[in-house]
């Protein structure tokens, strides 16, 4: 098996998805295999938070009208400060067939509010298609989620999720494991860590930690049974803000009194009902005045 082709291969694997709405924005892939190749790129404009964990995918389905199948690559250029998982995807297209791939989309963090193009080129010399990417700054002071995009980091991560899964905005357990929620990487092994940072002392009035629950996987059977909430002290200790033990519900609320400072915090799961893995779908830290 040729280089190109194992590279090819191994871009499929890393990035197809299914599901995606698109819209009809065609370029051909002449020249580039005898296959008919056209580019669909994703609808809309993507909302991308500037932080680690607020990037979002960019969608691309390559349709191959051919009786041959083709190699094919998609050129990516973003335009600062945008900054995009691949720069070329190159991939094989069957005959009679479309191969759905994704590239992300994100803004380092402190990136200033605006929009901006990310462009797409099917092939040397194909057809240039342009998707737009509005860049929304982390929020801060009051009121502000100040976990949302994290940066975040776990004790370990199951292979399946990732772990930007618990501060993405999204607390439907329902999209457990499709679109959202942590899962730990050690089964059975306790306790583990899940942990965000600020990059400066916030203050930090409420905490909010939703666990796994949902209509299949209640929280009394699957979610976090016992974990602490702790704080990160200005000398580098952690204290315990609040202790959970024998918890059966999915969403549960942390008030600090007094109000603390810190630059991180984090959950410290030391047992789940269901005895195997800790599952978080979301953790949330407010500023609220």
């Amino acid at each position: 098996m040729s280089v190109r082709k194992i590279i090819a291969l191994l871009a499929v694997s890393l990035t197809a998805v299914a599901g995606v709405p698109l819209y009809a924005g065609m370029a051909s892939a002449a020249g580039q295999g005898r296959g008919a190749v056209t580019m669909t790129v994703q609808s809309g404009t993507l909302d991308v938070l500037a932080a680690p964990c607020g990037g979002r995918p960019l969608v691309v389905d390559l349709a191959n009208s051919g009786s041959e199948g083709a190699y094919v690559d998609v050129f990516i250029t973003p335009e600062r400060p945008l900054v995009t998982s691949h720069d070329v995807i190159s991939t094989y297209v069957p005959p009679n067939d479309n191969v759905v791939v994704r590239a992300q989309v994100s803004a380092p963090l402190g990136s200033a509010g605006g929009t901006h193009d990310v462009s797409l080129r099917l092939g040397p010399r194909g057809q240039r298609q342009q998707a737009a990417v509005t860049v929304t700054p982390k929020p801060s002071g009051p009121g502000a989620n100040l976990a949302l995009g994290g940066p975040v980091n776990a004790s370990s991560t199951h292979g399946n999720f990732n772990v930007c899964g618990g501060v993405d905005g999204n607390t439907n357990s329902e999209d457990w494991s499709t679109r959202t929620g942590w899962n730990d990487g050690t089964r059975v092994a306790f306790p583990d860590t899940y942990t965000v940072e600020f990059g400066g002392p916030q203050p930090v009035d409420r905490i909010v930690l939703y666990t796994l629950d949902s209509a299949r996987y209640s929280a009394a059977r699957y979610g976090l049974r016992d974990f602490d909430v702790q704080v990160l002290g200005s000398g580098g200790e952690w204290t315990t803000v609040s202790s959970v033990r024998g918890n059966t519900a999915g969403r549960r609320e942390f008030t600090p009194d007094p109000v603390v400072s810190t630059t991180s915090v984090r959950i410290v799961a030391l047992a789940s009902n269901s005895g195997d893995y800790s599952r978080i779908i979301e953790l949330e830290v407010y500023q609220d005045s």
